[in-house]
């Protein structure tokens, strides 16, 4: 053998060992069924993200008969926190922070809010039943930390906001065409063409908005992980001294505002919180109160903050806050401060369009729906090429056409079992779902295609009606009449897809 056999025959051997072929297709699939599994949980997190745009009216809708108002005066508040404080005593509850959520556009009632329970009160600050919205606290949880307790599912999304804003950068440098591409859209062009064209177009009619929600979002979410990296390194392990460095230490802001002394006597309850906003309202007569936060709630270092709205600014609120005497101390600095934090807490109104009323609104989940059948599409396209080359999923496609529609279905179910029989909503949910979308992969494709969105449209149609037939006259009050009619609508749309998809199947 020369020496130049030799070389060749050693070039072609390999430090691994041989790996049986079966054993690398396998690793293959797993590989493939991993990013499966990240699509899929990035449409349910746009899904979800898409409906949590009408956060405060499913608040508002979830308590139908709960009293509304324009306005509600110092005295009325002073009188809900006195009624609350009355309540949080007598039922033995321990909070640590304790939020009156007072009369706004956004949301016209008086709420008295904490970790395990919400109070609701009439125009003059009078105990008027349940204020609680646990099923809206379930879907926006969802979106942005899955439902997994502490920060471990906030951080999660942050990392997946990255993988997003890569993705969509990343894809408008893979169209180099895609504004001279704009309009083609071939829908009877086969399943996959229609699929790509679908897929291309969204992207680009879209990519302003997908870009900014997807940064916004990873923003929010890698700011509480860059402070978990930053108390180990700076604070020594102390994640409270971090977020002093940021916020000023509670400890020493409480001793500062007892130096002012007890608040003016007065016949009305609460005289600091009636003192507190009639000053905010003398030194900021702009910025209406949005809520009222007391931490520390019963101790002696409870401290009071008003969240006051700024309408020539993004961010949701300013926090004012007030000493013993109801004085006005000082400010978080969120409208004025530095670059960065007024840039950090603008991002919750960009991200869900929360400003400029219903209509940006209805933008915002028009533009949802598009990123969320982006998703959809994406995987789509992946099983349509692998069909094409002779690698076909079909169990596969079955259980990813099954959880593209029970996701939305079994979220109107879980939220319908809550109002019915108080059933808990998230473990519901997250127990049926894998459940039911493994189930899907027994079903043939074909029937799947119209059978799937026919039973998601009649299990979201079954939660207006369940609301209806729970709360009755309540339910057609003006925000859970817009609510449920969104929601019959919804229902419609997709039960006429779903015949569209039987014609086409039959034919």
């Amino acid at each position: 053998m020369t020496d130049t056999v030799k070389a060749a025959a050693k070039a072609k051997r390999t430090i691994w060992p041989r790996v049986p072929s079966g054993f690398v297709k396998g690793q293959l699939l797993a590989h493939k069924l991993l990013g499966l599994v990240l699509a899929a949980v990035m449409y349910l997190v746009c899904i979800t993200g898409t409906v949590a745009v009408f956060y405060g009216e499913f608040q508002r809708w979830e308590q139908p008969a709960a009293p509304e108002m324009a306005y509600a005066s110092p005295e009325a508040i002073g009188r809900a926190v006195a009624n609350t404080r009355e309540h949080i005593a007598r039922t033995g509850a321990k909070p640590t922070d304790v939020y009156i959520i007072t009369p706004s556009v956004e949301m016209p009632r008086i709420i008295a809010d904490y970790e395990t329970d919400a109070l609701a009160f009439d125009a003059k600050g009078e105990p008027a039943g349940s204020g609680e919205h646990n099923l809206t606290h379930f879907l926006v949880e969802m979106h942005y930390e899955l439902n997994l307790p502490g920060t471990i599912g906030f951080v999660m999304i942050g990392v997946l906001g990255v993988l997003l804003v890569a993705l969509i950068v990343g894809g408008a440098l893979a169209l180099p065409r895609m504004f001279r591409d704009a309009f083609t859209l071939r829908i009877d062009g086969g399943r996959r063409m229609s699929r790509v064209d679908i897929h291309n177009r969204i992207a680009v009619w879209g990519l302003p908005f997908h870009f900014i929600v997807a940064l916004s979002g990873a923003i929010m979410g890698l700011a509480l992980l860059v402070i978990a990296l930053a108390a180990p390194i700076q604070f020594q392990g102390d994640s409270l001294k971090a977020m002093a460095s940021m916020f000023g230490d509670p400890g020493k802001v409480a001793a500062e505002a007892r130096k002012a002394g007890p608040p003016p006597a007065m016949a009305t309850p609460e005289p600091r919180i009636v003192t507190a906003l009639q000053t905010l309202a003398r030194e900021r007569p702009d910025n209406p109160p949005i809520y009222i936060g007391i931490s520390q709630f019963g101790t002696p270092n409870e401290l009071l903050t008003i969240g006051a709205k700024h309408g020539d600014r993004l961010i949701y609120t300013e926090g004012y806050r007030f000493n013993s005497a109801g004085g006005l101390m000082g400010k978080d600095g969120y409208s004025d401060g530095e670059v960065g934090r007024q840039v950090y807490v603008s991002m919750f109104r960009v991200h869900a369009g929360a400003f400029g009323g219903m209509g940006v609104k209805l933008v915002y989940v028009v533009l949802g729906l598009g990123l969320s059948l982006l998703c959809t599409t994406g995987v789509d396209i992946w099983l349509a090429k692998s069909a094409a080359k002779g690698r076909d999923y079909p169990r596969v496609q079955s259980a990813w056409t099954t959880f593209v529609w029970m996701t939305p279905a079994l979220v109107a179910v879980s939220c319908a079992l809550a109002i019915l029989a108080s059933v808990p909503p998230a473990p519901f949910f997250w127990i049926s779902l894998p459940l039911v979308t493994l189930a899907g992969i027994w079903v043939e494709q074909r029937r799947l295609h119209w059978l799937a969105p026919l039973a998601a449209g009649v299990l979201v149609l079954g939660l207006p009606l369940t609301h209806l037939a729970r709360h009755g006259e309540a339910a057609l009050s003006p925000a859970a009449f817009g609510v449920n009619l969104g929601l019959i609508l919804t229902a419609v749309a997709i039960i006429g897809l779903a015949v569209r998809n039987w014609r086409k199947a039959g034919r």
